[in-house]
């Protein structure tokens, strides 16, 4: 510097990838994208409301409302159908898109909305729902992860969840955004109808608004115990996930990450189903997961829980933060932050059982980005 002399350095080979690179460090798209499901939880956040207050104004019109979807995006339609029963006292219907011809397609008419969710905007058997929905002048609603896809262009008022690109196969920070954006517009349709008190609608926002720092703080503060159950249950045969009431919305997203991507057949229901013959299945070391909010099924889940365990199953409970009762049941729990209302519980009780998912396929070698036989995007039927 002193004389303006020529230095000469030796280069220096960065040995990334292109794809490498996109990970930012990451070993796979899929942690990368359960880490960035705060910042996406914050962009959901920042919705523009005259689309969120449209998409309400439909919604309370209609005579009947269908959410129609598939795969992860009809389980954040499950847990949608809780939310807007408890929050805006409206009966919707949750339908596979796969099945809503066969099942509704000749009762639907002028007065239904479709309510369609798809991360893709592509996704052929939910274009084949609302194609057949718009010939019979029903009223198109679309959420999607993509502008300018098909289903952005046939819906009368459509959402983007704003989660940005979402490379691994298996859906994980699309869901989350998903669920907060139903929640937001099943508050904003509670306010239109004037369904809860404003108390309740404020405590709720608060808590939607708290979301993106609860689910930080459950990656930074429980991934490393998630590593330690997959490595003890990583060569089981068989899963149960158990929930009631929303949580059996968490219990089948759960259910589904852990066959995508560690191809470990699994069964999920509602736990009050039990005893109507899954629970024959069950014997000394069957591994069951209990999605355990501190809601009003808390007590029946408890006796969900013991019914499974003088079986001999083995109990992995995702629980509220110092629920002392559940941590003595379980052989082993995860903990959720205090405090969050049941109707937004799916959010952050889906996290532990993502992380679970990733690091099972992870344990098994097994690669959790490009599972066998599957597409991000489903264009066929």
């Amino acid at each position: 510097i002193a004389d303006a002399t020529l230095v000469t350095r030796e280069p220096k080979i960065i040995d990334w990838t292109p794809e490498m690179a996109a990970k930012q460090g990451y070993p796979h798209f899929m942690i990368k994208e359960i880490h960035e499901q705060p910042k996406c939880l914050r962009n959901t956040l920042r919705l523009q409301e005259h689309y969120l207050d449209l998409m309400a104004t439909f919604l309370d019109r209609a005579r009947e409302v269908f959410l129609v979807a598939c795969g992860t995006s009809y389980h954040a339609c499950l847990a949608a159908s809780y939310m807007f029963s408890k929050l805006a006292c409206l009966a919707t219907y949750p339908v596979i898109a796969s099945e809503f011809i066969e099942q509704y397609g000749k009762s639907v008419n002028i007065d239904s909305t479709i309510l369609a969710v798809s991360q893709s905007g592509e996704t052929a058997d939910t274009l084949a729902a609302v194609n057949l929905a718009r010939l019979r002048a029903a009223t198109i609603l679309g959420l999607t992860n993509v502008i300018g896809s098909t289903l952005t262009r046939v819906s009368r008022v459509y959402i983007c969840q704003q989660s940005g690109p979402e490379i691994g196969v298996a859906a994980t920070k699309t869901f989350t955004s998903q669920l907060s954006v139903l929640a937001q517009l099943a508050l904003r349709l509670a306010k239109k109808r004037g369904k809860i008190s404003q108390d309740e609608i404020d405590h709720i926002e608060e808590k939607l608004n708290a979301i993106p720092e609860i689910v930080e703080k459950i990656i930074a503060e429980q991934e490393e115990k998630v590593k330690t159950l997959a490595e003890k249950y990583k060569d089981a045969k068989v899963f149960f996930f158990l929930g009631r009431g929303i949580s059996s919305a968490t219990a089948y997203e759960g259910r589904l990450k852990l066959m995508e991507i560690a191809y470990i057949p699994s069964i999920a229901f509602p736990a009050g189903e039990s005893k109507h013959g899954p629970i024959s299945l069950v014997e000394e070391g069957f591994p069951v997961i209990f999605i355990c909010p501190n809601d009003e099924t808390r007590k029946t889940i408890v006796g969900n829980i013991m019914e499974m365990k003088a079986r001999g199953a083995k109990i992995i409970a995702i629980i509220e933060e110092g629920d002392e009762e559940l941590k003595k049941l379980a052989d082993d729990y995860v903990e959720v932050p205090k405090g969050i209302p049941d109707v937004l519980s799916p959010i952050p009780y889906i996290i532990p059982l993502q992380l679970l998912a990733y690091y099972i396929a992870v344990k098994k070698g097994l690669d959790p980005d490009k599972p066998r036989n599957l597409a991000k995007s489903v264009t066929v039927k």
